[in-house]
């Protein structure tokens, strides 16, 4: 019996890369300091298309929660200690400590608001990407596609926990014959076999028993109408 190692992550093409040149650069800062295994990495750099059959799910969750709560306005503090590091690192008119000053009050007005992730992750790609200190209307472009990359990475990590709720194999008639016989079976049938599921794709411990359109396909075997189909997802 052939035991599968790794699944097709579903539903791929639902989050289609942004299209500004500087994603690349934005999802490396933003998950620099993320410690993640390499088929996570690999997706969220929009070049992955498989996960580990088996336990992989916690690293999902991981980086999500890490995202959690990071949606903080950045202070005036770290705005000017941005516009400070940006300002001894890029060439531009106005540059001595008084004008800096002068010069993060007027694009304080202006800016106030962003996200602290956001507003870091800007100063950082500022310092890959610019050869001159940005006026407002560079900060505002490059903040824009900061958060359309950041969007898109919660948006790719929701896809990428879903996935684990549903069957990683395209529905096929053992799939639709075994949901025809589960809801036709007694509620103590049905549970014998729903926990061999839940054995089977541990990360099923919190979906419903009646849901079976989500484990279905663990239990073809179970049900004689495939050979080892239950134990290869």
């Amino acid at each position: 019996m052939d035991i599968k190692t790794n699944v097709r992550l579903p539903d791929y093409l639902q989050t289609p890369m942004p299209a500004h040149d500087r994603h690349a650069d934005i999802i490396n800062f933003l998950l620099s300091d993320f410690d993640m295994p390499d088929w996570l990495s690999a997706d969220l750099h929009g070049n992955g298309r498989y996960r580990p059959a088996r336990g992989a799910i916690r690293a999902v969750l991981d980086v999500r929660e890490r995202f959690n709560g990071v949606h903080r306005p950045v202070t005036f503090d770290e705005f000017h200690a941005g516009m400070t590091e940006l300002a001894h690192h890029l060439p531009g008119p106005d540059q001595t400590k008084f004008e800096i000053n002068a010069k993060v009050k007027i694009y304080w007005r202006y800016l106030q608001g962003v996200e602290r992730q956001v507003w870091r992750t800007a100063i950082a790609v500022a310092h890959l990407r610019l050869d001159h200190f940005p006026v407002v209307r560079d900060f505002k472009t490059l903040i824009e596609q900061v958060a359309i990359s950041r969007d898109w990475l919660e948006k790719r990590l929701e896809v990428v926990e879903k996935s684990f709720q549903s069957p990683a194999t395209p529905r096929n008639d053992a799939v639709r014959k075994a949901l025809q016989r589960l809801r036709r079976m007694s509620p103590g049938d049905r549970l014998q076999l729903f926990n061999k599921a839940r054995m089977r794709r541990p990360e099923l411990r919190n979906i419903d028993m009646r849901e079976p359109d989500k484990w279905a396909d663990l239990v073809t075997g179970d049900l004689g109408l495939t050979t080892g189909e239950s134990a290869s997802c």
